[in-house]
């Protein structure tokens, strides 16, 4: 048995792949029989615990105009409640304010991972665009993270390659910090098999629609539905788009479609996840727009719920999809709206089929089992 860490920061009730994660992978762990401790980020502190899993939530600071997400400054307090439990393993969501505790982690014979979540230079670039020293930047906050830990989670080719860069500047022969380990997806709670939605709020309550579940924020590139939804009302496509999520830039988003009357109706955040399956499997086609995905949970997600996926070319959800489950694409309405026709066409049974097939590629229990196996390992 072990004893097993995890802190992250940006971790709150409308979390959402990294939160998914978090709570997946305490659940394996704790089945396995291991002792799991959890510390995110919260309005007060509070400590909830449940036989061999225990989630200590710290104040942390609001990041403003973030829709709600918190950073932990309190890293002292962090150390304290690590010192307490005595970790084996510290698993790290951050590389912000928690890299810190992974050196002092590191420095008392605590062996530290850290999970590639996001890429610094797609976010940066995101966020500013026309920063000078851009990829330099980018280039020595991944060195600090780097030497920070004992080693590199990342669920995809995407998400390690700025990592690979800077172990291939050292030359041969330097060991790899570096492990892929792709995420997963509760099989049994996303299937296709659901009644058929009626949806709240959609005058035609039985329409064909297409699917979107992002958070609403720069980095996602949520603009570019707006487009899709325009290009659809171009060639007189009637396909409603629902957008599940909620973010920063939701107001102007609502605000756009309604003036230029588009078929795009936003749902906001939607924690239940029987009703987001319900969403899922009844879509035509799940709508996947974020150019800098690391893995693409909520794309998986779809799949397992028997629906296909579009994504963009330049995330990593071109590695969870196939050539039979979906199609990757770049930022260009008139070929995304071509695709959607193109799948409209296509028999509706076999295309859920082989989305479920390669979804079940993927299930949580294979992620949890592949990262014990790592950690034994080193142990």
């Amino acid at each position: 048995m072990a004893r097993i860490a995890h802190i992250a920061n940006l971790y709150g009730p409308k979390s959402g792949g990294l939160r998914t994660t978090v709570d997946a992978l305490a659940d394996i762990y704790v089945r396995q029989g291991h002792e799991v401790l959890s510390i995110v980020p919260g309005t007060r502190h509070d400590i909830i615990r449940n036989k061999h899993l225990t989630r200590v939530v710290v104040p942390g600071v609001r990041i403003p105009f973030s829709g709600g997400y918190r950073l932990i400054l309190r890293t002292a307090l962090v150390k304290q409640i690590l010192e307490e439990f005595s970790p084996d393993i510290l698993e790290i969501s951050d590389r912000t304010t928690l890299i810190k505790v992974a050196r002092w982690a590191r420095s008392r014979g605590t062996a530290t991972y850290f999970f590639a979540h996001e890429r610094v230079d797609g976010v940066l670039k995101a966020f500013f665009p026309y920063l000078f020293f851009r990829k330099e930047i980018a280039r020595v906050w991944n060195q600090h993270t780097y030497d920070s830990v004992d080693g590199i989670i990342a669920t995809t080719n995407f998400a390690a390659a700025e990592f690979w860069e800077l172990e291939a500047k050292k030359g041969k022969g330097v060991e790899s910090k570096i492990s892929q380990v792709p995420l997963g997806v509760y099989l049994e709670k996303f299937t296709p098999t659901t009644p058929e939605l009626l949806l709240d709020n959609v005058e035609d309550k039985s329409c064909d629609y297409f699917f979107a579940c992002t958070r609403l924020s720069k980095e996602k590139d949520p603009f570019f539905l707006l487009e899709i939804a325009e290009e659809l009302k171009k060639t007189q496509q009637e396909t409603l788009i629902l957008v599940a999520g909620d973010g920063p830039m939701r107001k102007s988003l609502v605000k756009i479609a309604e003036e230029k009357n588009l078929n795009i109706h936003f749902l906001g955040f939607i924690s239940d996840k029987t009703y987001l399956n319900h969403l899922m499997a009844n879509a035509k086609v799940f709508l996947a727009v974020g150019p800098i995905e690391t893995f693409g949970l909520a794309a998986l997600e779809s799949l397992a719920s028997g629906t296909p996926v579009i994504c963009r070319s330049s995330s990593a959800i071109t590695e969870v999809i196939d050539e039979s489950s979906g199609a990757a694409l770049a930022r260009n309405s008139q070929q995304w709206v071509a695709a959607l026709t193109d799948f409209l066409k296509r028999d509706s049974h076999e295309l859920s089929n082989t989305a479920r097939n390669r979804a079940e590629e993927f299930p949580w229990d294979k992620c949890g089992k592949n990262l014990l196996e790592l950690y034994r390992a080193v142990a």
